[in-house]
């Protein structure tokens, strides 16, 4: 357990741009707040427009719990951008800075080190972001029960038992999100150990294969694959149900795909015996 520690905590010294992205957006979302909450005629009109608009406003989401949703999916998608930029640099940082023989001198396996950056990147990188939803939450509840006279924008705000579950939604979701990116992710640490620019060698990949499969075989199946590939991780952010969202992608594309991150992975392993 202590090892394990140790490493992630080396990853999260190495790569603290996960840690300083949601915090700066945090901080941004609080000066927005504090500039909101000094403009009480603003407010007013906020308030004043969406009772006007909609008539059944007090049976309908307020926009408080509305601002959670887009919370909850704009930190979806910031920790997905994070671990999709983490993977194809960590370990070919560790290529270039040098310290791929002091670490291979440890009493650490590959695929030790291959599972501690994947923990990271799909398990650890969502509870970083998931400072911006709680924070969110917490920030609206405290307004609606002490600040409700001088901000009546969140006069709905949820308990604090919403704040913990949607909180602990988020996270359970993006885990979920983390199952749907494993082989891409392992796909990317594989092809980062002999190529500088991983991300854009797999975006052309994508294409050209896609362009092949259409000249060559004259459908669209392998474009339609690639298609689902990209959107899975987006449709399991945001559909009600995560099993819809697997099931949607098909039996068949789900084993060819994680298929794919098993050849990855030991394609991967075998590169990073190499020092080259």
């Amino acid at each position: 357990m202590n090892v394990i520690m140790t490493l992630l905590e080396k990853e999260w010294l190495e790569h603290k741009v996960v840690t300083r992205v949601p915090l700066f957006l945090l901080f941004c979302g609080l000066v927005m707040l504090v500039l909101l909450s000094s403009n009480a005629g603003f407010q007013s009109n906020i308030s004043y427009e969406l009772s006007y608009n909609f008539d059944d406003w007090d049976s309908g989401p307020n926009f408080g719990e509305q601002l959670s949703h887009i919370i909850f999916f704009l930190s979806g998608m910031v920790s997905i951008l994070l671990s999709t930029l983490y993977f194809p640099k960590t370990l070919r940082k560790e290529r270039l800075e040098g310290s791929l023989m002091f670490w291979r001198s440890m009493p650490i396996s590959d695929g030790t080190q291959h599972a501690i950056k994947l923990i990271f990147g799909l398990l650890i990188v969502p509870v970083i972001c998931s400072i911006l939803v709680i924070s969110t939450d917490i920030i609206m509840w405290a307004t609606s029960h002490f600040l409700n006279e001088k901000m009546p924008l969140f006069w709905e705000g949820g308990s604090m038992w919403y704040v913990l579950t949607h909180w602990l939604e988020f996270i359970f979701r993006m885990w979920a999100v983390g199952i749907a990116l494993l082989p891409l992710a392992i796909l990317a640490m594989a092809i980062s150990q002999r190529i500088n620019s991983p991300l854009l060698i797999m975006l052309l990949g994508f294409y050209v294969l896609k362009l092949l499969s259409s000249v060559i075989f004259g459908d669209a199946m392998l474009s339609q694959f690639f298609r689902l590939v990209m959107w899975l991780p987006i449709n399991v952010l945001t559909e009600d149900s995560i099993y819809y969202a697997f099931t949607q992608f098909g039996t068949l594309n789900l084993c060819i795909y994680f298929l794919l991150g098993v050849v990855s992975l030991v394609i991967s392993l075998r590169l990073s015996r190499t020092v080259a």
